[in-house]
């Protein structure tokens, strides 16, 4: 559902904005026209929300989403992306390349960003190809994309193997301050297998990959990053070894930041004993004492961000064999009602739950005082309200996604999003109160 007001009052609500350090309850008024807080006088035909009880928070970015437009439009589109991005609270998304075309020229991240305009969704960032059409040989422009706005490069689900064009990339990275994000995984070692390597596979008899496949990838990029210098980001790192060595390459000072995703958090590689193809993604999910040095990452600060990795499949494909079944879940709606379950867990707190989808990401894309915040000078004005009550159960009907591929389909989350503003207008409302 859309709506389109001039301004909104919501009043009486804890407003938790992690960049500013504010963490009050206040009036906040939210417009077209700015984000005002605590105002003196509002406008007689102004709504106004009761946000007794309730958090608000700056618009939550997630920085690893595929909207599949152009060319797999029968997956997800932006505008039915974006549909789902505001149901999780979410305003601000970064796109992957590998659309088709591939997103590896000027003129292609120029048209993505155009398409996000016409489709009046969320706000598009791109991250543009590594190598020409993907393939890993041929380097794209990194000069020529930076300047028509892409804010970092990769290949997404396929890793940059070669070496050689490694170092070229990581070269141009430095130069014109890019970000380079990195799918880990050591295609030698991984063999393309459908699931982590451990019990559970062997239990029921699918071939599994190694999960020194992304521990590897990962502490050879390290090394380039610092050879000269460029910033490296770990896209959905999934793994104890991985974490080690950003955790290492933090106390070295270099530019090394990591995203985890949601289902890794949640869910370890027994959830797979069924051959739910909803529970098959890459990173696959993980043996259990991988996921709680995940948990460890997160209360330390190791990571940096929490990223849905959205990858919407057809019904129709994911109905296939395990084996033969595509890679990927949706994961917009749901991301950071993983996060509040955390905290309802006393896991981590609401703060960095916040942290984690807001600063974070913004600190990482060098946005800071644009995104992820609504008190900063030239923040946007972009707001979610969060009901941190609400205990609700996954299903599919609910999702409102064009794709129902979540790992959390049947589960209980605790805390969920209640409405977002997008550039001061209510975009999304779900409790019936306000």
């Amino acid at each position: 559902m859309s709506f389109f007001l001039k301004s909104t009052l919501v009043k009486n609500i804890r407003l938790l904005d992690v960049t500013s350090g504010f963490d009050e309850i206040a009036d906040v008024l939210v417009s077209t026209e700015g984000f005002f807080l605590n105002p003196i006088e509002i406008d007689a035909a102004c709504a106004i929300i009761d946000g007794q009880g309730q958090i608000a928070l700056p618009g939550l970015i997630d920085m690893h989403v595929h909207f599949r437009q152009p060319g797999f439009e029968y997956k997800e589109t932006i505008q039915t992306g974006s549909k789902a991005a505001l149901v999780g609270g979410v305003t601000t998304v970064v796109v992957m390349p590998n659309t088709n075309p591939v997103l590896d020229t000027a003129e292609r991240i120029e048209e993505q960003i155009r398409l996000g305009h016409l489709a009046n969704g969320v706000e598009i960032l791109v991250a543009a190809a590594v190598s020409k059409n993907l393939l890993g040989q041929e380097p794209t422009d990194y000069a020529a994309l930076k300047r028509a706005g892409a804010v970092a490069i990769t290949d997404d689900g396929r890793p940059v193997m070669d070496t050689s064009l490694m170092e070229q990339a990581m070269k141009a990275c430095a130069e014109n301050d890019l970000l380079f994000m990195q799918h880990a995984e050591d295609l030698a070692l991984s063999q393309n297998a459908s699931m982590n390597e451990g019990r559970t596979s062997r239990a029921i008899g699918v071939s599994g990959q190694s999960a020194d496949a992304e521990g590897v990838m990962v502490e050879r990029d390290i090394a380039l990053a610092k050879k000269y210098g460029a910033r490296y980001h770990v896209l959905h790192l999934s793994t104890k070894r991985s974490l080690q060595a950003v955790r290492k390459a933090k106390m070295e000072g270099l530019k090394v930041s990591c995203e985890v995703a949601p289902h890794h958090l949640l869910l370890n590689d027994e959830a797979c004993f069924a051959l739910d193809t909803n529970k098959k993604m890459n990173p696959p999910l993980r043996d259990e004492s991988d996921r709680l040095s995940l948990m460890e990452g997160l209360i330390d600060g190791t990571i940096d961000a929490v990223a849905s990795d959205h990858a919407p499949h057809s019904q129709e494909e994911k109905q296939a064999h395990f084996c033969q079944a595509p890679f990927g879940v949706v994961g917009l709606e749901t991301a950071f009602a993983v996060l509040l379950t955390l905290v309802s867990r006393g896991i981590i707190s609401l703060q960095r739950a916040a942290a984690l989808m807001t600063s974070g990401p913004a600190q990482i894309l060098q946005k800071q005082h644009q995104i992820g915040t609504v008190l900063s000078s030239g923040a946007s004005n972009n707001l979610c309200i969060i009901d941190l009550k609400t205990l609700w159960q996954v299903d599919g009907q609910s999702l409102q996604g064009r794709s129902k591929n979540s790992a959390f389909l049947g589960m209980k989350l605790q805390g969920k999003v209640v409405a977002t503003f997008l550039k001061g207008n209510l975009r999304y409302l779900h409790d019936t109160r306000i």
